[in-house]
């Protein structure tokens, strides 16, 4: 048991969750600076869209010639915290599989970089949550090195600085220590939170919120709402609005995961497997500024989020964000799917209102936080993101929005290898 450990356990893990807090805040606050700066670099030269077909091979070459193992890390960091075991072996040696390592963060950054620069439609959390794999694989690196120094025995528990370092870097990304904590507890396993890594992974989270809040970060901005009231009325249609949500979720997954294979099928030749959905994506993007006179669905969409929440958007706006994100996946672009998950929920959240009778901004953030429960299958950390990065302030309701939605969604999700309650 760990009480009966001592107390070299507990500064271990304190010591262990702090240092990861402070090197994946200081990574995540240069990596968000990074994003915005690309951001605003698309925003005032439009025409880097033309570098969409340019940007995907470029990518293509990186995880080709570094290490096409990389592009799923997350996926190995899944297994190895689930599958881990104490291993005292070779005690000087570190037990992280070996495709996390700071080269997956470099390629993550690099990746990032040019998703945004080109306004691919991507989000940045996915690149984020790896560049926090990556730094905990350094903090774990230098203990076994001190431990190996001072002569100390290293315990090999590569599941803990896993789980701190996805937990540091959700929270710095989102601004919520709280959605941190259950992100790295429960990601590899929703069906159970890791409680023996609470500690750890409590000191990881608020260490890089405070640090990315010290530097800086750049987070996504949500317009005032109001938020609904628990009656009677509102719980019907918070209820059936979950569910479709949660249908929706699986589309989106569906989606992605078929866009995919259906290029993958029929394209053989690397290059050309990333190039021809990326022309199609181009293409694409220009027919929706020929429509609306911007670049709104590309890029990581901050802004798009804000307006559909204010109302300022169409009854379309989910659907074309949710095809261009597919293709920018197909196209073998890095960033993440959590933000555009938001985007599409928000957008179909718009469009149920007016058929509910709804408070429209009110149902944009619970489809926001709705359609990320489902598409994630972790409604609790979505639930903690709702109260801590969205302010919502009626819980009843956010909760039973993010409970049914992860139901509806059934097994899909956009991490691999989850361990889900019915498998």
């Amino acid at each position: 048991m760990a009480w009966q450990i001592g107390h070299q356990y507990w500064i271990g893990q304190i010591s262990r969750g702090v240092f990861t807090g402070l090197v994946a805040g200081c990574a995540i606050s240069l990596y968000s600076s990074l994003i915005a700066f690309a951001t605003d670099l698309n925003a005032a030269l439009p025409f880097l869209v033309l570098l969409i077909p340019a940007g995907a091979v470029l990518t293509q070459f990186l995880f080709t010639r570094l290490g096409e193992r990389y592009r799923n890390s997350t996926v190995s960091a899944i297994d190895d915290i689930n599958n881990h075991k104490t291993c005292h072996k070779n005690w000087a040696e570190s037990q992280i599989p070996s495709e996390i390592s700071p080269r997956l963060g470099l390629l993550a950054f690099a990746g990032a970089a040019i998703t945004h620069i080109t306004g691919a439609s991507g989000g940045k959390e996915g690149a984020g949550v790896q560049i926090g794999l990556a730094c905990s694989s350094v903090v774990e690196h230098v203990e076994a090195w001190a431990n190996r120094k001072l002569g100390r025995q290293h315990d090999n528990r590569s599941d803990y600085y896993l789980m701190c370092g996805a937990a540091a870097a959700f929270a710095s990304l989102f601004n919520a220590p709280m959605a941190g904590v259950l992100f790295g507890t429960m990601l590899a396993s929703p069906k159970a939170t890791r409680l023996d890594a609470y500690l750890p992974t409590i000191c990881s989270s608020f260490t890089s919120v405070i640090v990315s809040q010290t530097i800086g970060c750049h987070v996504l901005e949500i317009p005032q709402f109001t938020a609904l009231e628990p009656d009677a009325s509102s719980l019907w249609k918070v209820t059936l609005f979950a569910l479709l949500t949660g249908l929706y979720a699986r589309l989106f997954c569906w989606a992605l995961r078929s866009m995919r294979g259906f290029f993958r099928k029929r394209i053989k030749n690397q290059y050309a497997l990333v190039g021809v959905p990326s022309l199609i994506l181009l293409a694409l993007s220009l027919v929706t500024y020929a429509l609306f006179g911007s670049f709104r669905y590309n890029g990581l969409g901050g802004g798009l989020l804000y307006d559909i929440i204010l109302g300022n958007a169409t009854n379309l706006d989910d659907l074309i964000k949710l095809i261009l994100v597919a293709l920018t996946y197909a196209s073998g672009f890095v960033g993440g799917e959590v933000v555009p998950l938001m985007i599409v929920g928000a957008g179909f959240g718009m469009s149920m209102s007016y058929l509910l009778d709804a408070p429209l901004s009110a149902f944009a953030v619970l489809g926001s936080v709705g359609m990320l429960s489902g598409g994630t299958n972790l409604p609790l950390v979505c639930f903690a993101l709702g109260l801590e990065l969205y302010g919502y302030s009626e819980p009843t309701l956010l909760f039973l929005n993010c409970a049914l939605a992860f139901v509806a969604s059934g097994r899909n999700g956009i991490y691999p290898h989850q361990k889900l309650p019915y498998r």
